[in-house]
């Protein structure tokens, strides 16, 4: 049987770990101990999640069952095989629970970084978060999960897991609007008549804190990658453009093709949250729109910039294997969407072309698209590598 994934979240301004009220462990062959991404001159292995057309997991394919391509060109499949995460562990011996100090991070059951993106958040946006992670810790916190939540402001650099609700829940509840944030125009913010859309201060400061969620993302990454099995983190954030600079986007997308390299060592998934819900970009009483004429753009100067931000997130999501939950006004229901899709993956290798594993000082990125023969089906995986072996 199979060692269960752990699950951790990082704690805000605790110095304590947490507690956890059961230990998850399967005793059995340990598929999920390997490594998830593995590269080298005879093999590349991904991870990936099917779904049917309703969002639940298929599990039964086989080798037979999947294409895969790298740089567009096919690549012939030497294996796949499901990992099972979702099975509980019953304690059936009768014994107390191991005190806190017995439990380790390698026996959880889900692992989880949580990073709050505060310093492009809204006072409103910060009180969704804190009320929706407030509510996850409530009702879907379970015994044999590890919880990491740290925050882009920079204030919480030495992140501690917890296994415990109730710490997790106090960490939570200390998010608070960083006066240190965007608190300039933007597209989406009330028009006062005198200045409206984004100017070149606003773009690079934009710029500036997307690269900042980024970086504080690898530093949970890397927290959680000497712990076995296939984590995730949850970046919670109004989002971020990767389009909208006056500078070189290419550094934006080298920063993103560089996590994503990171994230597949690590074995980590990545999900967004977009805390604002449903958002109005309309007029509304706030403006005060002294030009007839501009009122027409202004709904889509805001539509715009907000597909832009919502655009970010899926990006970074899905670039990783995971998926972006907007546009939704309870946070609570995307954290269970994301709890839900923890439940298996397929660990999937191939055979990779001559060439592709280099020893050269300036690597390069290899794209992977990963097909389902059968119609109706989707497949989220990783949409690449840096072709640097990693055995």
């Amino acid at each position: 049987m199979r060692r269960l994934l752990a699950l951790a979240f990082t704690v805000l301004a605790t110095g304590a770990s947490g507690i956890s009220a059961q230990q998850a462990s399967h005793p059995a062959e340990t598929i999920d101990e390997k490594p998830i991404f593995r590269l080298s001159v005879s093999l590349v292995q991904l991870d990936a999640v099917v779904t049917d057309g309703k969002g639940r997991h298929v599990t039964t394919l086989g080798k037979d069952d999947f294409e895969i391509f790298q740089d567009g060109k096919p690549q012939p499949i030497t294996a796949v095989s499901y990992v099972d995460a979702s099975a509980d562990w019953v304690d059936t011996s009768g014994l107390p629970p191991l005190p806190p100090e017995a439990l380790r991070p390698t026996d959880a059951r889900r692992i989880f970084g949580i990073v709050v993106d505060d310093l492009r958040m809204s006072f409103e946006s910060i009180f969704y978060a804190r009320h929706g992670l407030g509510r996850f810790a409530d009702r879907q916190f379970v015994p044999g999960d590890r919880v990491m939540l740290v925050t882009t402001s920079g204030g919480y650099r030495a992140p501690q897991l917890t296994s415990s609700a109730h710490i997790f829940k106090a960490a939570a509840n200390r998010l608070r609007y960083s006066m240190w944030g965007i608190t300039g125009a933007s597209a989406l913010d009330p028009v006062d008549g005198v200045a409206d859309g984004f100017d070149r201060a606003g773009g690079f400061r934009e710029y500036v804190f997307a690269v900042s969620a980024i970086e504080q993302i690898e530093h949970v990454i890397d927290a959680l990658k000497p712990l076995p099995g296939r984590k995730s983190v949850i970046l919670v954030s109004e989002g971020f453009s990767i389009s909208g600079f006056d500078m070189d986007t290419n550094i934006i997308r080298d920063a993103m093709q560089a996590l994503v390299d990171r994230a597949n060592r690590g074995g980590v998934v990545v999900y967004a949250i977009d805390p604002r819900g449903l958002v109005i970009t309309g007029l509304t009483a706030a403006d005060a729109v002294g030009n007839p004429q501009r009122m027409a753009a202004i709904a889509s100067e805001r539509s715009n910039a907000l597909r832009d931000s919502q655009d970010g997130l899926r990006y970074l999501a899905g670039e990783t294997g995971g998926f972006a939950v907007i546009n939704s006004n309870d946070l609570a229901l995307g954290m269970k969407r994301i709890m839900s899709d923890q439940q298996g993956y397929y660990l999937i290798g191939y055979q990779p072309e001559a060439g592709t594993v280099r020893t050269i000082d300036r690597p390069t990125f290899k794209h992977v698209k990963i097909k389902v023969k059968q119609r109706g089906l989707k497949v989220r995986t990783r949409s690449g590598f840096y072709n640097i072996a990693s055995e």
